[in-house]
């Protein structure tokens, strides 16, 4: 069967920058298709025409391949089946658009949608008469079911497991009750169904830090034990950690360094160094058999997850940046709002390793959750202006689906009916509580941001004006309004009342 996997457009609001990567779910997916006999393409409308970028009338801007473009290529191919990711909510709109433009090129092509917007509110997903499927949780498996029935020309698999589809007038949602426990059972990722050259030639990769180019992403691990109330990641790897072995790591490495010339690498984990005496052994592996590489972890590593041993092995296998998520400097809201398994005494001696060590840091914060107060917010700035980090991001708690905080949210009436998936984004505050509004945390963390760049400006002129020169380059309308926000700080209107899409009724198997 010939199957097409699209990764959509991007849309962007007004401060988001440019970036590209190879989508890793769709070629994980395609892999696994391919291996079993189907004929796959895989097209990533943001690298494809990187530089198009047109208004939306929501105010925002897509960025990525024209419509009429996207509509040649699907007809060009023919395929049975079209895939489309939505990695998060606030790209819904996008991902919609290409299944309908999907259907309007071939009302015969049967779509589905994966990710994490999809495996939370799957329901949600199919009130759009365009989509037929929605994966929910990882997809590989899941979608060779799907192609393999549609193939014999049944409806729907006999396992239905981590499908939801329309049936008997509502929806039904078939989550999976086993995850995939052999990570090493996957085949390497189809990259040579991407343009890698063209992820290489536009050099927008994910994270502030990059040292050498080519530069590329992977992701050696699964699943997060946390309950971290704002994370939804759950809702497509599970809780239960899985991770491929040392050997298949290396294995992709030298795949990668052999095939396109990579010199760098992002391991977009959520938890890359979670089972320690794997991480060892993939740093000690990297150090004994030399292989010429330097990388990074621009997804944010769980401190209780490091000790000094393991980050000088990490050093000297290359790594010379890495990212930690804090989220609070307060250690009452990490245990009882956040339910973060943190100690905020981990995190010095870690920073300070890093330091000793010659490597950069960079830390994450997430300030704004219902329950805590501006003092709470207060001590998490100045918790983060005195670690010494590299860079600070300070993000504001965002009510995704398929997260506590969102149901929480609903209870408490702060998000009314239907949401407005567009406006859930880390940087635009949605919800107010009786300790503040979303327009005030909007300015307290803007003003937070500034004062770290100024502060880190002062301490480091000549690498902060390095990296901001870079960025300048590369998108100078976003990173003007930011020097400008840095020294010249102005109020801005709080975002729009969210809403709640009504779903269809679900039946649960």
């Amino acid at each position: 069967m010939r199957v097409l996997l699209i990764q959509p457009p991007y849309d962007l609001h007004a401060d988001d920058e440019r970036q590209a990567m190879p989508p890793l779910g769709l070629g994980y997916i395609a892999a696994v298709l391919e291996r079993a006999g189907h004929e796959v393409r895989i097209i990533d409308c943001v690298v494809e025409d990187f530089r198009r970028v047109v208004p939306r009338p929501d105010g925002r801007r897509r960025h990525g391949l024209d419509g009429n473009d996207l509509a040649r290529r699907i007809d060009d191919f023919r395929p049975s089946l079209v895939g489309v990711s939505c990695l998060f909510s606030a790209q819904s709109v996008a991902a919609h658009d290409v299944c309908r433009l999907a259907k309007e090129t071939n009302p015969g092509i049967r779509t589905v949608m994966g990710g994490a917007h999809p495996s939370a509110v799957p329901e949600e997903v199919l009130a759009d008469p365009a989509v037929d499927f929605a994966a929910v949780g990882e997809g590989e498996l899941t979608i060779l079911r799907l192609v393999e029935a549609l193939e014999r020309g049944q409806d729907r698999p006999t396992d239905p497991a981590g499908l939801a589809f329309r049936a008997d007038g509502g929806v039904e949602v078939h989550r999976v009750s086993e995850y995939l426990a052999d990570l090493d059972a996957l085949p390497l990722p189809a990259r040579h169904l991407l343009p890698m050259d063209r992820y290489f030639r536009y050099r927008s990769p994910h994270g502030a830090y990059v040292k050498r180019h080519p530069c590329t992403n992977m992701i050696t691990s699964r699943g997060c034990p946390a309950r971290c109330s704002f994370c939804s990641i759950h809702t497509v790897w599970g809780r239960k950690f899985r991770w491929h072995s040392t050997g298949r790591v290396i294995e992709e490495i030298e795949h990668l360094i052999d095939n396109y010339g990579v010199r760098e690498i992002q391991f977009e984990d959520d938890n890359l160094t979670m089972h320690k005496p794997r991480m060892t052994e993939i740093c000690q592996t990297i150090i004994d058999r030399r292989l010429e590489l330097t990388w990074t972890t621009p997804n944010g590593v769980a401190i209780w997850a490091l000790n000094e041993h393991l980050i000088e092995l990490m050093r000297r296998a290359g790594c010379y940046h890495i990212t930690i998520a804090v989220e609070s400097g307060s250690q009452e809201v990490l245990k009882k709002i956040i339910n973060k398994p943190l100690d905020l005494q981990r995190v010095p001696p870690i920073v300070n390793a890093c330091r000793k060590l010659g490597m950069g840091v960079s830390a994450f914060f997430v300030v704004g959750f219902p329950g805590e107060t501006k003092a709470d917010i207060e001590r998490t700035f100045e918790f983060a202006m005195n670690m010494g980090v590299d860079q600070a991001c300070f993000f504001t708690a965002t009510p995704y689906p398929g997260t506590a905080l969102f149901q929480q949210c609903v209870d408490a009436g702060m998000l009314s009916a239907p949401v407005d998936y567009t406006q859930l984004r880390v940087g635009r505050p949605i919800i107010s509580t009786p300790d503040w509004t979303a327009e005030e945390l909007g300015e307290m963390t803007r003003a937070a941001q500034a004062r770290f760049y100024r502060q880190t400006a002062m301490r480091r002129p000549v690498r902060f004006l390095a990296a901001g020169l870079k960025k300048l380059l590369r998108e100078p309308a976003v990173t003007s309004r930011k020097v400008r926000d840095m020294f010249l700080p102005v109020g801005r209107p709080a975002a729009a009342p969210p809403k709640r899409t009504i779903a269809l009724p679900v039946v649960q198997s």
